[in-house]
């Protein structure tokens, strides 16, 4: 079907008008007020009733073929409000590109803070996109956002400028309390990091063909080695995901060591570190026959 003359314009728009996290709340300060402002004046002031989730296993939505494939990070953050549970989602690119810049300053090594690091250093400098399940982004923010190319979701999803938008003038921000606490606070980002990192470790301890044909390219920006080369995974096959699986990679991170004992290698690279030396053997202490009776196996248990 042929787009209409206003569909295209909102196509352009949404070509052009993205912002970054600093801007979106730049835009959100000097906004029209609430009626009632005993909680606060604008949805700014009143974002600090939001509580972000705080735990890792919160964040186990993330699509991994969408990050390491596309570079895309579409993160799905759940916020308790002041009247209800919500999920703000935060969409991301370019923190695999990032990541791999950290990796390579950082002498090759993959190492938790490369991954917050990128995910500070994008969500600072560039692009966002934002939405939030609550009828509040719906209703007021959903429209403007989506045709200036600031929301999540696309043209398709667009609500329209009519009959029950509740802010036509778009004079309110750019987004809900919700949202505007997730990008003011990016505490969130740590548990995001966490998933990331234990993911990439799972993958090269459990899976380790997809890690070298998927994501250590990714990661270090060559072929990991001749099993990569040799195709024992095809091109188009895609990574494991989704939270049943990001569930266990979360658990199984919290019930290992992140190194060796007697060890700091990276545990991705195999690089790096020293292992501890062998202490020579203890020679046995003399006894004699009135003390070599044999001890009680419950002694220590008294």
């Amino acid at each position: 079907m042929r787009k209409t003359l206003q569909e295209q314009c909102l196509t352009e728009l949404y070509k052009l008008d993205e912002a970054t996290r600093n801007q979106l709340i730049a835009q959100s300060r000097n906004v029209r007020k609430y009626k009632d402002t005993s909680r606060g004046t604008t949805r700014m002031e009143r974002k600090k009733y939001s509580k972000v989730a705080n735990a890792v296993k919160s964040y186990n939505e993330i699509n991994m073929n969408d990050l390491w494939k596309s570079d895309i990070l579409k993160v799905n953050i759940p916020v308790v409000g002041e009247t209800d549970e919500y999920t703000v989602t935060i969409k991301l690119e370019g923190v695999v590109a990032e990541l791999q810049k950290n990796i390579k300053n950082n002498q090759n090594k993959f190492e938790f803070r490369t991954v917050i690091q990128a995910l500070t250093k994008v969500f600072n400098t560039s692009d966002v996109w934002v939405k939030c399940t609550c009828p509040d982004f719906k209703y007021r923010f959903a429209h403007h956002l989506i045709v200036n190319n600031m929301s999540v979701d696309d043209t398709s999803n667009d609500p329209g400028p009519g009959k029950g938008i509740a802010n036509p003038n778009d004079d309110m921000g750019r987004g809900c309390k919700h949202v505007l606490a997730c990008l003011a606070n990016g505490s969130w980002m740590m548990k995001v990091a966490s998933v990331i990192s234990n993911y990439c470790h799972y993958l090269s301890e459990k899976k380790p063909d997809a890690f070298l044909k998927l994501v250590f390219p990714k990661l270090y920006g060559v072929p990991a080695d001749e099993a990569a080369e040799n195709n024992i995974v095809a091109d188009n096959e895609d990574l494991e995901t989704g939270k049943d699986l990001i569930d266990v990679v979360n658990d199984w991170a919290r019930n290992r060591g992140k190194f060796k004992k007697g060890s700091n290698k990276n545990p991705i690279t195999g690089t790096g570190g020293k292992q501890k030396a062998e202490e020579p053997e203890e020679k046995p202490e003399e006894t004699s026959e009135e003390n070599n009776e044999p001890e009680d196996e419950n002694e220590d248990k008294k």
